[in-house]
């Protein structure tokens, strides 16, 4: 995870504007959504009760996942703390059903925050909506174009040779990939 924020850091700093240069897909990873979109000046910046907070947005890339739901991780807004704590973290649902649930579980204050993100966002649920179909669509171009390892259908021994084609011993190609 350090090496992937250093690269993301990197990317950013040298001006790539490919976030597939640096995203890697993994399922089940939800993704910061300014690090797929690194020149999006769309923060969630929001006061609530004389305070100020930030709210990151983080997705799941993979679009074979389903998941509608955002993963919202609350932060003071601290211009001069590097080290900044989290307040909370939030799952927020498209389903009305799921997010009343999670909102019922929440405690006073994390309510009058995310009440607060909700107010300074009328249209928060289309955001997140949008964000969404953003990441899964990059997913899906990261899924096309990452690396193809071929699903066999027979065991192969590890001295046969390898099924995709190099030329290798299975154990010294595919193999190794797989595990």
């Amino acid at each position: 995870m350090v090496l992937f924020k250093q690269r993301y850091t990197e990317a950013k700093a040298f001006g790539e504007k490919d976030p597939k240069s640096y995203l890697v897909l993994e399922s089940g990873r939800y993704v910061n959504y300014m690090e797929c979109f690194p020149r999006n000046n769309e923060n969630l910046n929001f006061a609530c009760e004389e305070e100020k907070y930030f709210a990151e947005d983080s997705y799941e890339l993979d679009p074979r996942i389903d998941n509608r739901d955002v993963n919202l991780v609350f932060y003071p807004f601290e211009l001069d703390d590097k080290r900044l704590k989290p307040i909370f973290t939030y799952t927020y649902y498209f389903d009305e059903n799921k997010r009343a649930e999670a909102d019922g579980k929440l405690v006073a204050k994390e309510s009058e925050i995310l009440l607060g993100l909700n107010q300074t966002y009328p249209d928060l649920f289309e955001t997140f909506k949008k964000r969404y179909k953003q990441t899964k669509s990059i997913g899906e171009d990261l899924l096309k174009s990452g690396p193809k390892i071929p699903v066999f259908e027979d065991k192969v021994k590890p001295n046969d040779s390898c099924p995709c084609g190099s030329g290798k011993k299975y154990k010294k190609c595919c193999a190794n990939k797989m595990n």
